[in-house]
């Protein structure tokens, strides 16, 4: 019914189609007419158009009969395919049919061809014994001859017998492996036993080439060939069974041998033990590392030479044997510094270490023009530089404090043991100049001397060791002459407090300021010689190194300056006398003492250094000056008379005479100080004058040489004369503008402004 339904329900779709297709055709009829007779001369052609009407129907009739029966064939052909396809199915479907109903009754197949299967396997196996069994029969004979080859050095002949024994061995434990028949594998191994002996004796000979490859290239060549011809027959060998392996799973005994490593592993082994048994057997040689360190670079260098000239003759060019021979030399030469380092090194052992480190990469070694070395296509192990760069700091910064540490001590125990003499009743002696010195500098510069300087330790180290020992040892100098100045201190002051005990004082003060002023220079000198080539390091140091050349010379001022002082000790109680009653007495001795105490001392300070001389003469010349300036206007005045005061002003007018005459003839104090003297000769016509009234002139006078002279340091001056009163004083030196206006030229020395420090200062 359902069927019935559908096909009712098709039909009425396809009736509905028709009548739409046929309401489109008489449409487009309709349209045609009208589009041919839109005029009435058009009728006239009717016949003709309804003619052509007609053909165009009979013709697209045709087509349409043609395509029809064209589908009906198709189908035709389709129908009767279909009909012979179930047919031969049905007749595959009864084959099949039959073949189980016979198969169901056959028992043991499997079996039965298991056992076919074992058959043929071993009649493989049989085929292939016999097949070689002609070899295996001549085997021990075989192996016997290979040997006698071997024996008679005809490597290429035992070798070529030794690999057809072995393609048979493994051709046969290969047909075994795949059977997996452990106990035929252990038979074929016992049968072929003797090839482990050949090839443990081609191995020895491998051994021996690489152990001795640089002198056999020159005198055993034809061996050399003949070794490397068999190492390559066996590269290729290993090669095949690799490829066959990954396949099967199956490697020959003994397989891969890598004969070719087994050469440069006895090369390598051969470098090695040159490299580290050309130790010296003296263990207190401290020369010992760098006698080492030679050795290696003349083996390695002949031994490079060599393989750079002779080995690439017997070698293949994928040997690269130059190559592997500079990698080898520098893996031996790396695990050899790495031991050294691994020991302990000494202080001189670490620069001799840092030092052949940095020649490595020099023309005298890796670096020689003539093997043209280019690391960077190397396969090295060890770093470029032998060791690792923070190794490398390491030890820099090992060597630097260690090295820093013994020059400390040497300078304490130094200047110690210089301590030591100062105490001495004997004085230091002089030099070459007339010069007082110890031995501290010396000392001081010899462990600098023998560090610095080319040919000497550091100047091999490179500039990172040399920036920071030259920075480490300035630091050093600097906090030693801290510690020098200290214990001149200390001498000083126990001197202050008993004379008696230093007979030689002022002997070792200059002593040790000339051994100030010489270790600046020298140490200053041999730095700076040293950074002469290295602009970079030289303009990184030489601020730090002025700075502490600056500070020697200061503490040299200052040792003067105690020289000075112990001067004045004597002195001071020769000026005390003036402006005294006793320095009025005719018999009075004050000036000869004077000028009698400086050359005594003179004679003392004329043994140091010009430079240091001349300033504690100008010094001296500026401290007696004002001292005596100081007697002058702070004592209380014993001039009661005008014969004390005549008396006074030629005293002071011969002092100032004598004591200008000796400053400038026997102690040559520039002409600015001696000049200043002068003020004494003024001031003693001060104290000649006897008519107060003319003292006005006096005081212009005064303040026309010495501008600036001060009112109340003139007023001091009047009243010292002890006749003028007090108000008389501080009119006459009120009145400023005595002199002063007559003088636009500069005080001498500004002696009187020096003066007013120095009282402000006592």
């Amino acid at each position: 019914m359902r069927n019935r339904r559908n096909n009712s329900v098709d039909m009425s779709v396809q009736s509905f189609q028709l009548s739409e297709l046929e309401e489109k055709a008489r449409a487009s009829a309709l349209k045609r007419v009208s589009d041919h007779f839109q005029k009435p001369e058009q009728l006239d052609k009717i016949d003709i158009i309804k003619s052509r009407f007609l053909n165009q129907k009979t013709a697209t009739e045709a087509q349409l009969k043609m395509a029809l029966y064209s589908q009906l064939d198709g189908s035709k052909v389709g129908l009767e395919k279909l009909d012979t396809a179930l047919a031969e199915s049905q007749t595959c479907r009864n084959r099949l049919i039959q073949l189980g109903s016979s198969l169901s009754g056959l028992s043991g197949l499997s079996q039965q061809l298991h056992e076919l299967k074992n058959l043929s396997t071993k009649y493989s196996q049989l085929g292939a014994a016999m097949e070689n069994m002609s070899y295996l029969v001549k085997a021990p004979e075989t192996f016997e001859q290979a040997r006698t080859y071997l024996e008679s050095e005809n490597l290429l002949e035992g070798h070529k017998l030794m690999q057809d024994l072995e393609g048979i061995r493994d051709e046969l434990m290969f047909e075994v492996y795949r059977q997996k028949s452990m106990e035929d594998l252990d038979t074929l191994r016992a049968f072929f036993r003797e090839l482990e002996n050949l090839n443990d004796t081609f191995r020895h000979k491998i051994i021996v080439l690489g152990s001795r490859l640089t002198s056999a290239v020159i005198t055993h060549n034809r061996f050399v060939v003949n070794c490397v011809r068999v190492i390559d027959r066996e590269e290729r060998t290993d090669a095949n069974w690799r490829k066959r392996s990954e396949k099967h799973g199956f490697m020959p005994d003994g397989r891969p041998k890598q004969w070719k490593k087994l050469l440069f592993d006895s090369i390598f082994n051969t470098i090695k033990n040159k490299v580290f048994g050309s130790a010296l057997d003296n263990e207190n040689d401290k020369n010992k590392l760098v006698r080492h360190n030679e050795a290696i670079r003349q083996h390695t260098l002949a031994d490079l030479k060599i393989a750079k000239n002779i080995c690439p003759t017997y070698f293949p060019a994928d040997y690269a044997i130059f190559d592997r021979f500079v990698e080898m030399y520098h893996e031996a030469i790396g695990m050899h510094v790495e031991s050294l380092v691994l020991e302990g090194l000494s202080d001189t052992e670490i620069v001799q270490l840092l030092g052949w480190i940095n020649s490595y990469h020099t023309e005298e070694f890796m670096k020689n023009p003539f093997m043209n070395i280019d690391f960077n296509r190397l396969n090295l192990r060890h770093p470029i530089n032998l060791l690792p760069d923070e190794k490398l700091n390491s030890l820099r910064k090992q060597y630097v404090s260690k090295t820093i540490e013994r020059l400390k001590s040497w300078l304490a125990n130094s200047l110690l043991k210089d301590t030591s003499d100062w105490q001495r009743s004997t004085g230091p002696e002089l030099d070459g100049s007339s010069n007082y010195f110890t031995d501290l500098p010396v000392l001081v510069m010899t462990p600098i001397n023998e560090m610095i300087g080319k040919g000497n330790l550091l100047h091999y180290l490179g500039n990172a060791v040399r920036e920071q020992f030259f920075t480490q040892c300035v630091e050093e100098m600097a906090l030693f002459v801290k510690d020098y100045d200290d214990d001149i201190k200390k001498y000083r002051a126990a001197y202050i407090q008993d004379r008696s005990k230093f007979p030689c004082y002022i002997e070792y003060i200059l002593a040790n300021a000339n051994g100030a002023c010489m270790i600046a220079h020298s140490f200053v000198t041999v730095i700076m010689d040293e950074l002469t080539e290295d602009s970079h390091l030289k303009g990184n140091l030489t601020a730090r190194i002025s700075h502490l050349k600056s500070e020697y010379e200061k503490v040299a001022e200052q040792w003067i300056a105690y020289a000075e002082e112990t001067v004045f000790m004597d002195l001071n109680r020769v000026l005390s006398v003036i402006m005294t009653s006793q320095w009025l007495r005719p018999d009075d001795m004050t000036t000869q003492y004077l000028v009698g105490t400086l050359a005594d001392y003179d004679e003392t300070l004329k043994h140091t250094r010009q430079n240091l001389y001349d300033k504690l003469a100008e010094k001296l010349a500026e401290r007696m000056l004002i001292e005596y300036l100081k007697a002058l206007i702070s004592r209380r005045s014993p001039l009661s008379t005008e014969a004390d005061r005549k008396k006074a002003g030629e005293k002071i007018t011969r002092d100032g005479h004598d004591l200008k005459n000796y400053f400038e003839e026997k102690m040559k104090v520039k002409s600015e100080v001696i000049v200043a003297y002068d003020a004494l000769t003024t001031i003693g016509q001060l104290f000649l004058t006897t008519d107060t009234s003319m003292l006005p002139l006096d005081i212009a006078n005064l303040k026309r040489q010495f501008p600036d002279v001060r009112s109340d340091q003139v007023y001091a001056l009047l009243v010292a004369r002890g006749d003028v009163t007090s108000d008389n004083a501080k009119g006459l030196s009120a009145d400023s503008h005595y002199g002063r206006e007559l003088s636009q030229k500069p005080s001498p020395f500004a002696i009187f402004t020096r003066l007013v420090v120095a009282m402000d200062t006592h």
